[in-house]
């Protein structure tokens, strides 16, 4: 590079030279460099100044369905009526404003983009409707976009959903029909298959509730029929009474309170379990003081103390004592050993006499053999409750002449010691037919007098620690029995209600016969 100095000379060496050039040689450069710097800034000024009508900016926007609204650039300062209404739609961002824009310049400037804004709103409409899936969602989606882009495959869907709901109409009105005549079927059946048959088609059918209810009834029902055909194979008060609590609403209830009834009649109603059987009268349950009190002076030890005896229970005693007639019954059946004798006195409704204990527990089980009820002999507090009805006192009526009219005893007539003086004799030293005498209040004749009448207990000292339930004493001497109220040949002091005799269990008289309870 040559150095602006390298010509420079003294002036002595140089025939001309200028002052400035000898002082600054560096200076004519620089004014040449201001120089054009000041041209070309001119020429830069110059240029800004000149305005194009053309060189409007264009609004570009890429086709980019991310890009928003508000991210598309901005015309700056519009001055065209297509820039104004293009700003304006912008500014609204509707779908209205796009369509009023595209409407007003068809083919102005901004169509692309106006287009591509309509677009997505179509997609976001579409995209809801597809959400919905409906019907309605899609005919919306045409309401707006009746030129859609989705607008044919709107339409499709459309009869595609309406062919599907035909046919789940059609297809719900076949399956109806199909129910329908399944259940009309079922009904028509009526049993436990048939309802389940149904119930395995139509599990949810409209008429699957009743269907269900039906089957419980059905099974309540053959439950009922079991439990009744039972209680009737047995045939007795006891497995009627079971029908009747497992099945208080039953079909049988009727019915199985009248065999009940029949079986075991209501306190005061009287029976017979066969034609042969003795007149039999239930007697109501209760609690009874039985023994001698300790102010009867004739009273004997056997007799005492007396106790309170409570019965659970009903049962029924005879009316009468068993008569020469039904005891012959159960003779001519093999059921007793042999008729004994009457004394020359007669048979048919008189009490059988000549009858030891045995024989008469061998009658009590004919009879529950022949009836398949429970008869035996009664106990001795079972007799005495039936015997008193309700009394207290130490005979029927409360006193020696009343019992007269209740007891075939001794009377003046006999002229025995112990005879009842206030009593007049109607059966001459003998048996009176049975039932010839008034009944107490349970609705029983002959307690007293007549026969003396077997019961089960065994014999004891007396009634200390006897039973307090009803049931039979089985302590003490049991080849001995006690026997109860009295016969023909007693005094008032025999007839008393709490009077005990004793005697083997093999003995056999003219005074002694039984009656019998079925329990």
């Amino acid at each position: 590079m040559t150095n602006p100095n390298d010509g420079w000379q003294a002036p002595h060496e140089r025939d001309q030279f200028a002052v400035r050039e000898e002082r600054a040689p560096w200076l004519k450069y620089s004014v040449g460099l201001l120089a054009l710097l000041l041209v070309g800034g001119g020429a830069i000024w110059l240029a800004s100044k000149v305005v194009v009508a053309d060189d409007v900016p264009t609004i570009e926007r890429t086709d980019n369905s991310d890009v928003k609204p508000s991210e598309v650039e901005q015309p700056q300062a519009p001055k065209s009526a297509d820039d104004l209404a293009w700003v304006k739609a912008l500014e609204t961002d509707t779908v209205e404003g796009y369509r009023d824009y595209l409407a007003a310049f068809p083919n102005g400037r901004h169509v692309e983009d106006a287009q591509r804004l309509l677009n997505e709103f179509d997609e976001n409409a579409w995209q809801l409707a597809e959400e919905r899936d409906t019907v309605q969602g899609y005919e919306d989606y045409l309401a707006s976009w009746p030129e859609g882009l989705h607008a044919t495959e709107a339409r499709d869907r459309i009869a595609k959903i309406k062919a599907e709901e035909e046919a789940r109409r059609k297809n719900a009105a076949e399956a109806a029909r199909q129910e329908a005549a399944a259940w009309k079927a079922a009904a028509q059946a009526n049993t436990i298959p048939s309802y389940e048959g149904y119930l395995s088609k139509f599990s949810s059918g409209k008429n699957a509730p009743e269907a269900q209810a039906r089957i419980d009834r059905l099974r309540a029902s053959a439950a009922d029929e079991g439990a009744w055909t039972a209680a009737k194979a047995v045939d007795s008060a006891d497995a009627y009474q079971q029908y009747l609590t497992s099945f208080p609403q039953g079909a049988h209830v009727a019915e199985a309170i009248a065999r009940i009834e029949t079986l075991r009649p209501g306190p005061g109603k009287t029976f017979k379990d066969c034609a042969a059987c003795p007149t039999m009268v239930t007697l109501p349950a209760g609690t009874a003081e039985l023994g001698a009190a300790e102010t009867d002076g004739n009273a004997k030890p056997n007799e005492k103390p007396a106790r309170p005896v409570t019965f659970t229970n009903l049962f029924a005693i005879g009316v009468t004592e068993v008569t020469f007639d039904q005891y012959g019954a159960c003779v001519s059946a093999g059921g007793c050993k042999s008729m004994p004798s009457d004394n020359g006195w007669g048979q048919g409704s008189r009490p059988v006499i000549n009858v030891s204990w045995s024989d008469a527990v061998a009658y009590a089980q004919w009879l529950s053999t022949t009836t398949g009820k429970r008869y035996g002999l009664p106990s001795d507090a079972q007799w005495e409750y039936a015997a008193r009805g309700g009394d207290t006192g130490l005979y029927p009526g409360g006193s020696a002449k009343a019992l007269c009219a209740f007891a075939n005893g001794a009377a003046k007539e006999s002229e025995l010691p112990w005879a009842n003086e206030a009593c007049t004799d109607l059966a001459g030293d003998r048996t009176l037919p049975a039932g010839s005498l008034s009944k107490n209040k349970f609705g029983v004749a002959d307690m007293l007098g007549n026969v003396g009448e077997w019961v089960l207990d065994c014999n004891t000292l007396n009634l200390r620690d006897a039973p307090v339930d009803g049931s039979a004493d089985a302590r003490g001497s049991c080849s001995q029995r006690i026997v109860r109220g009295g016969s023909w040949f007693s005094g008032p002091d025999d007839l008393r209600y709490s009077a005990r005799a004793v005697q083997r269990r093999g003995d056999t008289n003219d005074f002694t016969g039984f009656r019998v309870v079925r329990n």
